[in-house]
């Protein structure tokens, strides 16, 4: 197996942590349709985070348990939806979410099955993200996609680096029980103590 890792895709330190594992069949129904439809909601990862989030050793008062909440039920909500537009049709690999809880930071995956020239589409711009400002990247990008089909724009992931402070890696592996296929994975960061202070 051959794996490519960009940008930030460390683990917690941290020996304590809280797991989610959940995904779903692409063949279950139609991808043109929201994951949503698959039985998730980014409303049920938001509550499950802020329910079995590790006691902190000052406990977050209400307006930073909402901001944890809406952070990653929008962070959630932009990678599964990436991982269903680029994910190559009428291939069984699932498309999956993963949620690591810490004291310190909650960590959110999403991985989903490509083919080579959309991973290296991909790869083109998640190099452009990692290499320039996030802020003019996504003031430019916003004036690109004008006239682009909104689903190629990627913007999501610029908002999360603008507007939650997470930090992003990415995760490229190809293996031979996939022949022709990439599993990209996408992991976003968010500092606990980030999230607390921008809610103060």
């Amino acid at each position: 197996m051959t794996t490519e890792t960009l940008g930030d895709c460390r683990k917690s330190s941290e020996e304590h942590c809280e797991y989610l594992n959940l995904s779903f069949s692409p063949l279950s129904a139609p991808l043109q349709s929201r994951w949503r439809n698959n039985g998730l909601s980014a409303d049920f990862l938001g509550d499950y985070v802020t329910t079995f989030l590790p006691t902190a050793s000052e406990p977050l008062d209400g307006s930073g348990q909402q901001a944890i909440r809406h952070a990653v039920t929008y962070i959630a909500n932009e990678l599964l939806e990436n991982a269903m537009k680029y994910h190559e049709r009428g291939v069984d690999i699932p498309i999956g979410i993963h949620l690591e809880l810490s004291k310190e930071q909650i960590s959110i995956r999403a991985s989903n099955g490509v083919n080579p020239e959309q991973a290296r589409h991909y790869r083109d711009f998640v190099e452009q993200i990692l290499k320039e400002d996030a802020g003019e990247l996504l003031v430019r990008q916003l004036e690109i996609n004008s006239g682009q089909v909104p689903e190629k724009s990627c913007l999501g992931l610029l908002t999360i680096l603008n507007d939650y402070s997470a930090r992003l890696g990415w995760e490229f592996d190809s293996g031979p029980e996939s022949p022709g296929i990439m599993i990209v994975t996408t992991r976003a960061v968010l500092s606990l103590k980030d999230l607390a202070g921008a809610a103060a």
